[in-house]
C-alpha cells in the first residue's frame, strides 16, 4: 500500500500529469527514508547476530551510522535532482512526440494548416499594428526623459459664464510667474515650435525648430549625444545667446554626422548660431513631431514676437512644461499654480470680467484636459476594431478544428479505448492549435514590420517613430496575442474531442458522427457574421465622413491655389522693403505660364495666424458676442478674391481704383453679415474699424473662407485693401496664387521667380492649399482606410469559414443527399437545402450585426463628418457586401452537392 501511494505521488495522473504540476515529494522523501531504514535494520540485525542486545545494537548501528538527518538531506538532494532530471525529460519527450504528430497531421491537410494560418496572420497581425501605433502615440515617453511621469504639461483653462476653453500656449510671463510662485514645481520651461529658414538666396531651405528655455533639457533630463546642451545663462531676456543643439537626422543628413561639428556656425534667419550640442537618436518635440534643431527662446523671439515679446500679455504663443517634485501632492500643485497664474494676470491691466482662470496639469503622453489627438481616438477605435478582427479569425480557426475533430472522433475514440490518458490527449490537441498560432506569430511579426512602415509613412507621417518598429514591446504583445489565441481557437475543439463517448464513437458510422446538430460551430459562424457587419459599418461611416470632408466648401480652390510664404521680417528686410518685394514678386508669379491671378495678403493668412479687429456698426449699441472670436480682419489686394476662389455672394469686390485711392470699402463674410445685420442686408452699411473713427462702408458680402481648420471653423471675417487706414502698420505676409491646372506643377516655377528677388531672399515657401490641409484630412483618412482594410479582412475570413462549414457539411451529408436524390429530388432541391442551412447562421449574424453597430456607432460620432451614425445607406451596404459574400461562399459546397451520385452515397458507410 505504502509502495503504491509513492508511486502515485512521484507519478501524477489527470491534470496533475497534463501540466506536470508536483504539489509533492512525498514519494522522493519515502524513498530515502527506506533506503536510511534498511541500512540500519541491517546493521541490527548484524550486530545482535554477534551477541548484542537489540538495544545495544541500535545504538551501535546509529553511531556507526552517522548523523541520519545530515544523510537523509544528502540523499534527498540526489533523488531530488534526479526526479526532476527525469520530469524534465519525460516532459520534453512527451511536448516533441505531441509537435511531430501534430505536424504529420497538418501536412496531410496543408489547406487545412493555410487556412488557419492566415487568418491568424492577419488577427494577429493587425492587433500587433494597432497596439505599436498606439504605442508610439500615447504609451511612450520621449526619447531620452528622465523619470517622464515627474513631468507635466501645463494648460489653461478658462471660464466664461458657460463656455470653457482649454489652451496649452499662453504668453511668455506665466513661465517666470510659475516657475517663482509654485514650490511643488523643482522646475518650469517653455517652448514653441516653428520654422527657420537655413542659408540664404537660391541655397535657403527651411528647417523644423524649437525655441526653448535654457532649462528645456536639463527639466527634462535629456543628454546631448555630442557636446551639451543649453544653458539657463544663455537664455536672459531680452537677447539671449545664439547657440544651436541640432537632432540626430539634421546632424547626419546635413553635415554628415561629423563629430568635429560643435563650434560650427548656421545661418538661421540671417542670424548666425554656433553649434554647441547633439540630441539623441530619436528625440524630437514632445508632440513626437520631427525637431531639426533646437535654440534659446531669448535669441530669436524679438524677431518672431516684437523686441517686448517678454513683457507682452497680448501675445498667446509659448506651452510650458514642470517638472513636479517628487514629495508633491499634485492637487496642492495645481491650486498653487492656478493662484500664481491668476496673481500674474492681475498685473496685465487687462480684467478677464466674469471668467474664471485655472491651471490644469496633464501628462507628458497620453490623455489630455482637452481630450486626445484626432489621430490617438481615432487609432485607440482602429486597435478595437483589430481585437474584432483577431476574434473572427479565432472564431473561424475554432470551426475548422472542430470540424476536423469530429472527423477524427472514431481515431480518438479508438486511442481513449487503447488507454491513453484523457488529459495527455488534451495536451495533445492543445500542442496543434499552439503550433498553428506559433507559425501565425512568426508570420505576423514580417507582416508587423512591413504594415507598421506603410501605416507610418503613409497615413502618420510627420511622427517619429520612437525605436524600431519591431522591439521587444510588440514581440511581447505578439507573444500575448499567440498564446490568446491558442486558448480561443483550441480549447473548445480540444474539449469538445475529449469528452467523447468511447463506446458509441466505435459504435457510429461517418453520417452518425456528422449528424450533431452544430450549435457550436453555427454560434461561431453567427459571431463572425456579425462582427464582420459591425466593421463593414465601421467603414462605411469613415469612408462617408472622409469624402464629406475632401468635398466640403472651404471657400479656397484647394486643388488650384498655392500659399506663398516668405519671412522677409525675420530674414532681416525692412518694413519698407516688405510691399515693394511683394509687389514686384507678384508681378514675376503673374507672368508664369499656367498661372492666372497672384494676390498679396496681410494681417490674416489662412492656415497661419490671424489678427483681430473690432467692428462697431454706425448706431449699433451693443455689437453681439462672436462665437469664434474676432472678428479677424485680412489686407488683401484687390484680386484677392479671384485668387482663392472665394465667392463674392453679395455686392461686390474690391476695384483697382480703391486700392489705389483713400477710400474705406469693407467686405464682410457671411458670418459677420448674420450676426451684425440678420434681418436686412449689410450692403452700404456705416462702420468703424478698430481706432479708426471715420465710417467705412460695407461693399460686399463673401462666402466663408477656411482660417484655422477645414471644419468647425465659424471665423467672422472683414476685408480692407492695402490703402485702408486701418492697414497703414500692415506689412504683407503671403501670396496667393492661382493656376490654370494642378497647383503642384508651378510649384517650382513660382520658388524660382521669387528667389529672384534678392541675394538674401530667405527660403520661399511654396505649397497647394491641398497639401496644407492634408494633414487635418488625416485622422478621417487614417480611419477610412484602416476600418475599411479591417472590414474586408472580416469579411474575407468569414467567408472562407462560411465555405468551409459548408463544404464540411456537404461531405458529411454525402449519404442524405445520395438519398434525396435517390428518392426524387433535383439538382435544384439539393441546391436550395445547402443554401438554406448557410443563410440561417447569416441571417442571424446581420440581425444581430445591425443592433451592434445601431449601439456602438455613437461612440464615433465625434469622429464623423456630417455623417449620421445611423446612416441607413450605410447599413444597407454593409448587409448586402455581407450576402454577397456569404452567396459566393455558399455556393460552391452547393453546387458540389449536386454531384452526389444516389447509388455510391448509398453503398459508401
Amino acid at each position: 500500500m505504502h509502495d503504491g501511494q509513492r508511486d502515485r505521488s512521484a507519478h501524477p495522473t489527470g491534470i496533475r500529469r497534463l501540466f506536470r504540476i508536483r504539489f509533492t515529494l512525498r514519494g522522493v522523501h519515502a524513498e530515502v527514508r527506506d533506503e536510511i531504514r534498511f541500512h540500519l535494520e541491517s546493521r541490527v540485525e548484524d550486530l545482535i547476530a554477534r551477541g548484542l542486545t537489540p538495544a545495544a545494537a541500535r545504538d551501535q548501528a546509529k553511531r556507526e551510522y552517522g548523523d541520519v538527518t545530515q544523510s537523509e538531506h544528502e540523499l534527498l538532494t540526489v533523488d531530488r535532482h534526479r526526479h526532476d532530471r527525469h520530469e524534465r525529460a519525460e516532459v520534453f519527450s512527451a511536448f516533441f512526440q505531441d509537435l511531430k504528430y501534430a505536424v504529420r497531421g497538418l501536412i496531410r491537410r496543408p489547406a487545412l494548416a493555410a487556412i488557419t494560418v492566415f487568418a491568424l496572420t492577419l488577427g494577429i497581425g493587425a492587433n500587433a499594428v494597432m497596439f505599436g501605433v498606439i504605442d508610439q502615440l500615447l504609451l511612450r515617453p520621449p526619447v531620452g526623459v528622465a523619470a517622464p511621469a515627474g513631468v507635466r504639461r501645463i494648460y489653461f483653462r478658462t471660464k466664461f459664464q458657460t463656455e470653457i476653453n482649454v489652451s496649452p500656449t499662453n504668453t511668455y510671463r506665466v513661465v517666470p510667474a510659475l516657475r517663482a510662485g509654485v514650490p511643488e514645481f523643482s522646475d518650469v520651461a517653455g517652448f514653441y515650435r516653428t520654422t527657420f529658414t537655413l542659408g540664404r538666396g537660391r541655397d535657403a531651405n527651411t528647417v523644423d525648430a524649437q525655441v526653448v528655455s535654457g532649462n528645456y533639457f536639463h527639466l527634462l533630463g535629456v543628454q546631448p549625444q555630442l557636446g551639451r546642451a543649453i544653458r539657463p545663462d544663455e537664455d536672459v531676456a531680452p537677447n539671449g545667446a545664439r547657440v544651436v543643439v541640432l537632432s540626430d537626422g539634421f546632424w547626419k543628413r546635413e553635415l554628415g554626422g561629423r563629430t568635429d561639428v560643435i563650434g560650427e556656425h548656421l545661418e538661421l534667419n540671417r542670424n548666425i548660431f554656433t553649434v554647441v550640442g547633439v540630441a539623441p537618436r530619436g528625440f524630437g518635440d514632445l508632440d513626437r513631431h520631427n525637431i531639426d534643431l533646437w535654440v534659446p527662446i531669448a535669441s530669436i523671439a524679438g524677431q518672431l514676437f516684437g523686441d517686448d515679446w517678454y513683457r507682452s500679455p497680448n501675445t498667446y504663443w509659448v506651452s510650458t512644461i514642470a517638472r513636479v517634485r517628487p514629495d508633491a501632492t499634485p492637487g496642492l500643485a495645481t491650486a498653487h499654480a492656478s493662484v500664481a497664474y491668476r496673481r500674474e494676470q492681475a498685473t496685465w491691466g487687462m480684467p478677464m470680467i466674469d471668467s474664471v482662470a485655472t491651471v490644469v496639469l496633464g501628462p507628458l503622453v497620453g490623455a489630455q484636459p482637452n481630450g486626445v489627438s484626432a489621430e490617438a481616438k481615432v487609432s485607440l477605435w482602429l486597435m478595437g476594431v483589430s481585437v474584432l478582427v483577431l476574434i473572427i479569425a479565432c472564431a473561424n480557426v475554432a470551426n475548422l478544428l472542430i470540424a476536423r475533430t469530429l472527423d477524427r472522433r472514431r481515431e480518438i475514440a479508438v486511442r481513449l479505448a487503447l488507454g491513453i490518458n484523457r488529459g495527455r490527449l488534451l495536451r495533445q490537441l492543445l500542442t496543434e492549435a499552439a503550433l498553428l498560432s506559433a507559425v501565425a506569430g512568426a508570420a505576423a511579426l514580417v507582416a508587423v514590420h512591413w504594415a507598421a512602415q506603410l501605416v507610418q509613412r503613409v497615413l502618420l507621417p510627420g511622427i517619429v517613430w520612437n525605436g524600431s518598429v519591431v522591439d521587444w514591446r510588440v514581440l511581447a504583445f505578439t507573444l500575448a496575442a499567440a498564446m490568446t489565441c491558442i486558448l480561443l481557437c483550441g480549447l473548445a475543439p480540444a474539449i469538445q474531442g475529449i469528452r467523447a463517448n468511447v463506446a458509441d464513437s466505435l459504435k457510429a458510422s461517418s453520417r452518425q458522427i456528422a449528424g450533431d446538430r452544430g450549435i457550436l460551430r453555427n454560434a461561431l459562424l453567427v459571431t463572425q457574421a456579425a462582427l464582420s457587419v459591425l466593421l463593414l459599418v465601421g467603414a462605411g461611416l469613415f469612408v462617408r465622413s472622409l469624402r464629406n470632408v475632401s468635398t466640403h466648401n472651404v471657400g479656397i480652390t484647394l486643388d488650384h491655389v498655392l500659399l506663398v510664404t516668405m519671412n522677409l521680417k525675420t530674414a532681416g528686410f525692412a518694413s519698407t522693403e516688405i510691399g515693394p518685394m511683394f509687389n514686384d514678386g507678384a508681378v514675376r508669379v503673374r507672368a508664369i505660364p499656367g498661372v492666372q491671378q497672384a494676390a498679396v495678403i496681410a494681417a490674416t493668412v489662412p492656415l497661419r495666424g490671424a489678427r483681430a479687429m473690432s467692428l462697431h456698426p454706425i448706431g449699433m449699441a451693443q455689437p453681439p458676442k462672436l462665437a469664434g472670436g474676432g472678428p479677424y480682419y485680412a489686407v488683401v489686394t484687390n484680386d484677392f478674391f479671384a485668387a482663392s476662389g472665394a465667392r463674392i455672394v453679395s455686392g461686390r469686390a474690391f476695384t483697382s481704383v480703391e486700392e489705389r485711392s483713400l477710400s474705406r470699402p469693407v467686405i464682410i463674410n457671411e458670418i459677420v453679415a448674420k450676426a451684425y445685420w440678420p434681418d436686412h442686408s449689410p450692403i452700404g452699411q456705416c462702420v468703424r474699424l478698430g481706432a479708426d473713427s471715420t465710417c467705412s462702408t460695407v461693399v460686399g458680402v463673401v462666402q466663408n473662407v477656411m482660417l484655422f481648420s477645414m471644419v468647425n471653423d465659424d471665423r467672422a471675417m472683414i476685408y480692407i485693401p492695402p490703402t485702408h487706414p486701418a492697414a497703414a502698420d500692415e506689412i504683407p505676409a503671403a501670396m496667393i496664387v492661382r493656376t490654370a491646372g494642378d497647383a503642384a506643377a508651378v510649384v517650382p516655377l513660382v520658388r524660382g521667380a521669387l528667389a529672384q528677388l534678392s541675394p538674401n531672399m530667405p527660403y520661399v515657401a511654396v505649397a497647394p492649399f491641398s497639401d496644407l490641409v492634408a494633414p487635418q484630412l488625416r485622422p478621417w483618412r487614417l480611419g477610412a482606410t484602416m476600418f475599411t482594410i479591417f472590414g474586408l479582412v472580416a469579411l474575407a475570413i468569414a467567408a472562407v469559414g462560411l465555405y468551409s462549414v459548408m463544404a464540411y457539411w456537404v461531405a458529411q451529408r454525402r449519404h442524405e443527399i445520395g438519398v434525396r436524390m435517390a428518392l426524387g429530388a433535383q439538382r435544384g432541391d439539393v441546391v436550395r437545402l445547402v443554401m438554406h442551412q448557410a443563410s440561417r447562421p447569416i441571417a442571424a449574424g446581420l440581425i444581430l450585426g445591425i443592433a451592434a453597430a445601431a449601439v456602438a456607432s455613437h461612440w464615433v460620432t465625434t469622429l464623423l463628418y456630417e455623417t449620421s451614425a445611423h446612416d441607413p445607406f450605410v447599413y444597407c451596404a454593409a448587409a448586402g457586401i455581407l450576402a454577397i459574400a456569404a452567396i459566393t461562399a455558399a455556393i460552391v459546397p452547393a453546387r458540389r452537392s449536386t454531384a452526389v451520385d444516389p447509388a455510391t452515397a448509398l453503398r459508401a458507410e
